[in-house]
């Protein structure tokens, strides 16, 4: 029996290895450089084995560095794990964006890093006297640029490369054992950018990210300057 959990959490370990970029957020993106922010946003992401709801917070200090966390519900809808099993992450995260668009600099870097825990349930689980622990430690590079396509709209085209290091443990009737993985992905995206008479930014970004599965998100949330 406790072998079969084992095999569980090694599956659900490959399903949280599309987590840090496609739930990752950055204020910093959307606003020029020297120019600080506060932002809030939902997700939703979602590829064959898993799907997942958010919410986030952050704050961008001079479009430079970013600070945030993010809050998500997990849903696994395969047959081979507990037919009620559910997740939840918490993931603070740190992005610098080191290089910004501007006078003699045609493009934007990012550079981010976080940690994400995770929790599940499950009355399977309960029943079977087993639990499951997970969290990841994980970091990416991003390339952006803005265009312009009107005074209050603009889009910012974004490729960007993640690594993940995922921990996953099992503990049933007493006794443990531990799963590691590492993975790397690659994401192509857009933020797509209004800015309202009042001086806030309305922004909506979808995402593909493609590592061992692809996975497809979307953003959408608030900004205020500050």
């Amino acid at each position: 029996m406790r072998r079969g959990f084992v095999f569980i959490a090694l599956v659900t370990g490959l399903f949280l290895l599309v987590w840090p970029r496609s739930a990752s957020a950055q204020v910093s993106i959307w606003l020029k450089k020297g120019v600080s922010g506060a932002g809030v946003s939902g997700l939703f992401a979602y590829n064959e084995d898993q799907t997942t709801y958010g919410v986030n917070g952050g704050y961008s200090v001079q479009g430079y560095l970013d600070l945030d966390l993010t809050i998500a519900y997990l849903e696994f809808p395969d047959d081979e794990l507990p037919a009620d099993l559910i997740g939840l992450a918490l993931a603070p995260r740190v992005e610098l964006h080191p290089l910004k668009q501007g006078p003699g600099m045609p493009i934007s870097l990012g550079l981010g890093g976080g940690i994400t825990v995770f929790g599940f349930a499950s009355d399977e689980l309960e029943q079977r006297n087993a639990e499951i622990e997970s969290y990841n430690v994980n970091a990416d590079v991003s390339l952006y640029r803005f265009f312009r396509l009107s005074s209050n709209f603009g889009v910012s085209p974004a490729v960007g490369a993640g690594f993940v290091h995922t921990e996953l443990t099992v503990t049933q009737f007493g006794d443990q054992e531990t799963a590691t993985d590492d993975a790397f992905s690659f994401q192509v995206g857009s933020y797509l950018a209004y800015l309202d008479p009042g001086g806030r930014i309305w922004g909506i970004a979808p995402q593909v990210s493609i590592g061992e599965i692809v996975t497809v998100a979307l953003r959408a949330g608030l900004v205020w300057t500050l």
